[in-house]
């Protein structure tokens, strides 16, 4: 363990080293002439020296010594690397990334997933050398996972009274106080895509749409229809455009358009359809004379229904943003899964319900909050983005990627904490329903998918700060790493030391293991009643009909959260990662939306 460390201290330090030698460089001639501000040559020095004297050292001290000069080097080469785009030969090592580029993105997405399974399995063959370093990994993770789920449970919390708030407010009469000459310029675009759902789930989405507390005739509707879709139920489509033609009567307008399947450069999704329906919608509002700095565009998901402040609520939201930086901003409400809650399994609605509220709790206490799902954006900047990626199958944290570089890292996702309830995974029987959400967490997972794109921009966009795109590739490459991997690390890492060497079980550490994360894990628990207090202030209200011991489980469904994080939770993650490794590659897949007949509530 104090090897590890003594070599993290010695990366971090001298790549914060580097970065004062870079800064130094550029203010000081004479040291710019000295290391002609390749600081990876020192690196390199400090890397051999370190390696050569590890295999020479006769003693601890200096072993440790070797290992802070290994990472001493090994910190100021990634730091030039990252910061100069290369190591020791600029031309030709530029040379090489521009004439392997398809090798150079293959490789970056086997990187995650190579990762990812380096780390699953690293208890097996760490413990054959190195089973104290594995016990004391499993202590940080165990201390790690304790201290992240009391931050959530705090920020759920803050979360959750900033919704509670939000939802009280009357948005169109705050509007009408704090921007009365401005605020009636504006119209409301929702984009909505659907392949294959039935209208008794599109209903509600559209129904939502026309009732929102803003003028009506401001208030416009695009639906997105698939050409696979039409050809496989016409009648079925037909049935669906006619509801959005009634719908059109009530608000500004509604458009209807038929997404091609097949056309070149797309993969078939929910991206591509909104690229091709706001495409559309452009060509409409300029025969209204309505320019697109006007409008603001909501998309959302087929089974989405909007509170009835948020039209208010998002613009609001836009023009309390200082001008300089709105149209640079996307914005977001707040996502609950309750449309069909109570109809869904136990094992789903967990998965609802910590989705929803690990949503609420990034949007309070992350400043690198990604798209998901939904977003509400100026139509102007939007094309000026270019909208969505259209050969991506994860379109939402594309989006983010995509503006954050066009926006030269200037571009941010705030939350208005409006509402938005969707669907619960739900399917005809559980075995079904199991399945949907299995699949529908490997695309969500999929984003890792773009990992190539993020890296491959980070190098090329220079103007977009050093310290702020750095912290955002650790942040993603840290999040999908841990997804996969770190509730199973936590579970099992500390039952297979014992199997893999024997002589671990003498040890002290051995006995005091099991002991000390058992206590870590239970105090970590305690940040679930932060949850459970959340879920039943929000959750609706459990059906009248329901016996004594389906209300009974419906309190003490949460006794399933360890099962469901090692399983359903983890494992499509895994999956994800392991099918891009493998050049696997997903097709978009829409989440069956099933609902039962209503119950006595």
């Amino acid at each position: 363990m104090r090897i590890i460390l003594s070599f993290l201290i010695g990366f971090l330090l001298f790549f914060y080293i580097g970065e004062l030698i870079t800064i130094a460089g550029q203010k000081l001639s004479f040291i710019k002439k000295v290391l002609h501000l390749n600081h990876s040559l020192l690196g390199m020095a400090f890397f051999l020296v370190g390696l050569i004297s590890s295999f020479l050292s006769t003693n601890p001290v200096s072993l440790l010594i070797s290992f802070l000069s290994i990472g001493a080097g090994l910190g100021l080469m990634t730091h030039h690397f990252l910061r100069k785009h290369y190591l020791f030969f600029e031309k030709a090592e530029q040379d090489f990334a521009t004439n392997h580029e398809k090798g150079i993105e293959r490789f970056l997405e086997i990187v995650p997933g190579a990762l990812t399974w380096i780390a699953l399995t690293s208890p097996v063959w760490l413990s054959f050398t190195l089973p104290f370093a594995v016990a004391y990994l499993i202590v940080i993770a165990d201390a790690y996972w304790l201290l992240n789920a009391l931050k959530i449970a705090v920020l759920i919390y803050v979360g959750y009274k900033k919704m509670d708030y939000a939802k009280k407010q009357d948005w169109l009469e705050n509007l009408k106080q704090d921007f009365p000459d401005t605020w009636d310029n504006y119209y409301h675009l929702l984009v909505l895509p659907t392949y294959n759902e039935s209208l008794e789930v599109l209903a509600p989405a559209f129904d939502a749409a026309a009732n929102s507390c803003y003028p009506k005739e401001k208030i416009f509707l695009a639906v997105g229809f698939e050409e696979r879709a039409q050809q496989k139920d016409p009648a079925g489509m037909e049935k669906k455009i006619k509801h959005v033609a009634e719908i059109s009567k009530q608000i500004g307008g509604a458009f209807s358009t038929i997404h091609p399947f097949g056309l070149p450069g797309e993969v078939p999704g929910p991206g591509t359809n909104r690229n091709w329906m706001i495409n559309n919608a452009v060509k409409e509002f300029e025969k209204r004379g309505i320019k697109p700095e006007q409008i603001l565009v909501t998309t959302l998901d087929a089974d989405f229904v909007i509170h009835e402040q948020f039209l208010a609520g998002a613009l609001h939201k836009y023009l309390s943003t200082p001008a300089s930086e709105r149209n640079k901003r996307s914005y977001t409400g707040a996502f609950l899964y309750y449309n069909n809650y109570w109809q869904a399994p136990s094992p789903t609605r967990l998965v609802a319900a910590g989705t929803a509220f690990w949503q609420l709790a990034e949007m309070v206490g992350s400043d690198k909050y990604m798209n998901f799902s939904s977003l509400s954006m100026n139509l102007k900047p939007l094309l000026e983005v270019g909208l969505w990626i259209p050969h991506k199958v994860n379109d939402d944290s594309g989006f983010y990627w995509k503006a954050y570089y066009h926006f030269k890292g200037d571009y941010k996702v705030i939350p208005h904490f409006l509402p938005i309830s969707a669907d619960t995974v739900l399917d005809v029987n559980l075995v079904k329903t199991l399945q949907n959400q299995y699949l529908q967490l490997k695309r969500w997972a999929y984003g890792v998918e773009h990992v190539p794109f993020i890296v491959t921009q980070y190098f090329k966009s220079d103007a977009t700060d050093f310290w702020d795109k750095t912290d955002k590739l650790i942040f993603a490459l840290w999040g999908y790493l841990k997804w996969g991997t770190l509730a199973l690390f936590v579970t099992f890492a500390g039952m297979l030391i014992p199997l893999i060497n024997p002589h671990y079980t003498e040890s002290a550490v051995a006995y005091n293991l099991p002991v000390v994360s058992s206590w870590i894990l239970t105090a970590a628990f305690i940040g679930m009643l932060s949850t459970i207090y959340v879920h039943e202030k929000t959750v609706p209200k459990r059906p009248k009909n329901w016996g004594l011991l389906t209300r009974l489980w419906s309190y003490i469904q949460w006794m399933l959260i360890p099962i469901v994080m090692v399983t359903i939770s983890s494992l499509p993650a895994i999956d994800a990662q392991t099918s891009l490794m493998l050049g696997r590659y997903l097709e978009f897949r829409t989440t069956t939306k099933a609902r039962l007949k209503p119950t006595d509530e």
